[in-house]
């Protein structure tokens, strides 16, 4: 495929897009840009933006979105837009428009990353036979598996970040019962994401019994990386090691001794405070399973683009498939 297809990373907060080529015999992605979400009222918007910018017109694109994709609708959940699929690529005169949950696009992309990519956030030999977790708090939290069958891996894209919530701790119990107040069910996404940012500072607020200004999750993670905020501060650490008991327990449910990859757009902001966290610690406080993830490496995406590129591979190979992919999510 010599021309260039359009590739796209849309979360709650920004969309993200690129065009993507075949380049020495692998995927360059170049002409990156990003728009805020809020200034557009719809993904049509923002694509026409983007193409206008670039004066380019596609004809196979991919998209990657933060929700499941399980039919030609597509709503997003932590986000009012909504993508219907065939008649966004008949707005696009497209060709071929697939479109892949943002975690599975991020996994996909996993593969063309290189060492110096990734920072070690826990090491470990790991077990090659075995899935490997790709997870990440950002607006919301997103998770897939990369499972190895053979010679090959698959993509797997799940829904984890709405599994309950299982508070272990009185300050944590406290948490979940102030969410509680909002939302009748609290997921670990309520905790662990932009939207669990917030909720923890305004919870740990009430439970000091001290006045704070209202804050959005990137004022509280600035704050806390100027230490300046002890309310911040304790919320960044909070949400640091419950991540980690989130991510251990996603290794348990799923087998994923192969190991875990971290991403999303937070931890990257926050990398000294994460690295000094009790993440590894949470993460291996299991009980009698701690042995079962003892060996499992943790390693942080610090890359950008990252779920472009993966979004590009599958752009590629639903070319190269001619429609023979008529899964939920293609429009052919």
């Amino acid at each position: 495929m010599t021309e260039p297809f359009l590739v796209a990373d849309i979360g709650g907060t920004n969309a993200r897009f690129a065009l993507a080529h075949m380049k020495n015999g692998g995927i360059a992605v170049e002409e990156l840009r990003s728009f805020r979400a809020e200034e557009f009222d719809s993904i049509r918007a923002a694509a026409h933006a983007y193409l206008e910018a670039v004066s380019v017109k596609p004809k196979t694109a991919c998209f990657a979105v933060a929700g499941p994709v399980t039919d030609e609708q597509v709503e997003f959940t932590n986000s009012p837009w909504v993508l219907n699929i065939e008649g966004f690529k008949k707005a696009l005169c497209l060709t071929r428009l697939r479109v892949v949950n943002d975690f599975e696009a991020l996994a996909s992309g996993v593969g063309s990353l290189r060492d110096k990519d990734f920072l070690e956030i826990k090491a470990g030999a790991g077990d090659p036979h075995a899935p490997t977790l790709v997870m990440g708090p950002g607006t919301g939290l997103g998770q897939a598996l990369i499972v190895p069958f053979g010679n090959r891996e698959r993509v797997v894209s799940t829904e984890g970040g709405h599994v309950s919530f299982a508070p272990r701790t009185d300050e944590e119990i406290a948490l979940m019962q102030f969410i509680r107040r909002e939302h009748a069910r609290v997921s670990v996404e309520r905790v662990v994401s932009g939207i669990g940012l917030v909720n923890i500072y305004r919870a740990l607020c009430e439970i000091e019994d001290v006045d704070c200004d209202p804050m959005r999750a990137d004022e509280i993670t600035a704050a806390a990386i100027k230490g300046t905020h002890p309310i911040a501060v304790k919320t960044a650490n909070m949400f640091c090691a419950l991540l980690g008991r989130v991510a251990g327990d996603a290794v348990l449910g799923a087998g994923a001794r192969g190991g875990v990859v971290l991403g999303g757009g937070i931890l990257p902001k926050i990398r000294e405070l994460f690295l000094k966290s009790a993440f590894v610690e949470r993460f291996l406080d299991k009980g009698r399973m701690q042995y079962y993830l003892e060996d499992v490496p943790v390693r942080l995406i610090i890359s950008d683009g990252t779920a472009l590129l993966g979004a590009a591979a599958m752009a590629k190979g639903a070319e190269m498939a001619k429609g023979a992919d008529k899964g939920a999510g293609n429009a052919d």
